[in-house]
């Protein structure tokens, strides 16, 4: 029987890594992330002779991250997509750039990847080896972002890779419907404990809010990720018909570039176009005089505000109390994001810069729930429209220990066998 060995994102948000091993002993790997932790980033360490494959859910480097170093000594058959790979390739040059920890791959290892790049379309079946095929489905995440069905062994495992079933403005949803019959379902658990607000409600408070400090003179800044979330929000404030400047700064400006060569990866490339082309691009020259100009939105990476264009705005539109700051994404604890959210304080220090920052916020600060993972009761509805063979396992992943095991606890009070994690176990089905 397969055994299938979860490697990263047990009980915790990071590193995802999941191997699969046939009867034979021939293996493939779902994802290969990292997580920002000073120790302990990588997945955990196993034996990976008779890996036959890659296979990539989407480009965030929690579950990107530590490819590159399954190419050291390999060329391993990576499967993904043009748009994911292409994003893939920023984040990780990126992460290589400017990360103080040590990571034992570089740029040679990422080329690699690259050129072992094989491209397979949603809904086509692709044999890896005479013991596995796997499918691509829509996963509804982000742009480009997949899950994955694969067929060992006469079993058939899903992994949900970062899921969403509920409708943004960027992407169609995912659909549970679409998923053939299966014995185990190995699941993301992210917000199995919370509920997001009505995505329109949401959506007219930011707006609502914003109109109002602009009417005030000031300016707000929207720290958003440059990945998919930027891209929402510019979406948002498209479809208001907003009559206000709006800046992009920072990595968002080239994920826009590169979205604009993939049309058929969103719901409405129509608009998403429109949006780009009503927005102006900043660059740090001018990023002082957006501010002092006053009356702009301004949407800039990072989204936890741990570097990035963002930075330079904050600690000028900190101490300006017309001002607001619009936090639209989840802030680990322990990021400058957190703490400003939490204690209305913005602590920042960073190699390279010559001192650090230490405000107390007078501008407006607030968070706005745009999240592109299921919340919990459409997570619990896509499990229970997932038709099962008579196992019914599922495997909560990507999750606080709390969610993870809540999830768990809860599905298997209705019947399933459910299980949650501790990293590194191993599970024969």
């Amino acid at each position: 029987m397969p055994v299938i060995k979860i490697l990263g994102g047990a009980r915790e948000v990071g590193r995802s890594a999941i191997l699969i091993e046939s009867n034979n002993k021939e293996k493939i790997m779902l994802d290969y992330g990292v997580r920002f932790k000073e120790e302990d980033r990588l997945p955990e360490k196993t034996n990976l002779d008779n890996l036959k494959a890659v296979a990539l859910t989407h480009c965030h480097v929690d579950h990107s991250g530590a490819l590159p170093l399954l190419y050291k000594n390999s060329n391993l058959p990576f499967y993904t997509n043009p748009l994911s790979l292409r994003i893939s390739e920023i984040l990780l040059k990126d992460m290589i750039k400017i990360s103080r920890y040590p990571y034992p791959f570089g740029y040679k290892e990422l080329d690699k990847l690259r050129q072992s790049a094989k491209f397979l379309k949603i809904g086509n079946r692709k044999k890896i080896s005479d013991d596995f095929h796997i499918t691509f489905y829509d996963a509804g995440h982000i742009p480009g972002s997949v899950s994955i069905l694969v067929e060992v062994d006469g079993k058939k495992i899903f992994y949900t890779g970062d899921m969403n079933s509920q409708s943004t403005n960027l992407i169609n949803p995912a659909k549970s419907s679409d998923i053939p019959e299966i014995d185990v379902l190995i699941t993301e658990s992210t917000y199995a404990l919370k509920e997001h607000p009505p995505r329109d409600e949401t959506e007219k408070e930011i707006v609502d809010r914003i109109v109002n400090i602009i009417e005030n003179e000031g300016n707000v800044l929207i720290p958003a990720f440059g990945v998919a979330r930027s891209q929402e929000v510019l979406l948002v404030l498209n479809k208001y018909n907003l009559k206000i400047p709006i800046y992009l700064d920072g990595l968002a400006r080239k994920i826009c570039m590169v979205y604009s060569e993939f049309p058929n990866a969103f719901k409405d490339f129509s608009m998403l176009k429109k949006a780009i082309k009503n927005t102006q691009f900043a660059k740090s020259r001018n990023r002082m005089s957006i501010i002092e100009k006053g009356k702009n939105i301004i949407i800039s990476p990072s989204g936890m505000l741990k570097g990035g264009a963002a930075v330079d705005y904050v600690s000028k539109m900190i101490k300006d109390p017309a001002s607001a700051i619009y936090l639209v994404g989840y802030q680990v604890e322990g990021t400058p994001g957190r703490k400003l959210l939490d204690e209305g304080i913005f602590e920042f220090e960073e190699r390279g810069y010559s001192k650090s920052t230490n405000s107390k916020a007078l501008c407006e600060v607030d968070y706005f729930d745009f999240s592109s993972h299921a919340d919990k009761s459409n997570l619990y509805e896509y499990i229970k429209e997932i038709k099962f063979n008579n196992s019914r396992y599922v495997f909560c992943v990507h999750g606080d220990e709390k969610s993870t095991t809540s999830l768990a606890s809860n599905l298997n009070k209705e019947d399933y066998n459910a299980i949650a994690p501790e990293p590194g176990e191993s599970y024969a089905i």
